[in-house]
């Protein structure tokens, strides 16, 4: 009983006098990116789960789309660090609107987890840059890019929503590039 005590003792002095040290907006605010390097296992394999059901209920061959919105022939690892995170902001942004958008009960289902992972990343990356590069403007290759994906939400919802699932690893991997800064290549 007594080292119960005196554990809960030491775990409250050290919780005071580190609030001391570190300010309290700080521990809440972690908008650290390195941490997408890697997604964790059951965050991309919910991904993968909502991609394959949308798939399956939904086959491509029924639509009449044509081209990728999120096809670049430029490589993105060769943009500014913060061009790169403005860049995943509108893909993100652009596909999690196509997430809440009303879906079949089976499918909003499957897309709960996703969505909230990517919403998460989403204010992620705005914090980044919020507090790192809270004044840039994007160079005029991205500029060009973000008005032709701005153009694309014009597409019909049953193109703009099967690009969006379809290629949502590739804006994965455009985050893990973002995550590890300079050394994405």
């Amino acid at each position: 009983m007594l080292h119960l005590v005196l554990t809960l003792l030491l775990a409250l002095v050290l919780q005071t006098s580190l609030g001391a040290v570190i300010p309290h907006n700080t521990l809440n605010k972690s908008c650290y990116l390195s941490k997408y390097r890697f997604p964790v296992f059951h965050e991309t394999n919910a991904v993968l789960r909502m991609r394959e059901k949308f798939k399956a209920t939904k086959p491509l061959a029924d639509r009449k789309c044509t081209g990728n919105i999120f096809h670049r022939n430029w490589d993105m690892a060769k943009l500014s660090v913060p061009d790169r995170v403005m860049l995943v902001k509108a893909e993100l942004n652009l596909t999690t609107t196509v997430l809440e958008l009303p879906a079949a009960p089976s499918f909003a289902k499957t897309r709960q987890q996703p969505l909230a992972f990517l919403t998460q990343v989403q204010n992620d990356l705005q914090c980044w840059m919020d507090t790192e590069a809270p004044s840039h403007e994007p160079s005029e290759k991205l500029s060009r890019w973000l008005n032709n994906l701005q153009t694309a939400r014009e597409t019909t919802h049953s193109c703009l929503e099967a690009s969006a699932i379809r290629h949502i690893f590739e804006v994965l991997n455009d985050l893990r590039c973002v995550a590890f800064e300079e050394q994405c290549n």
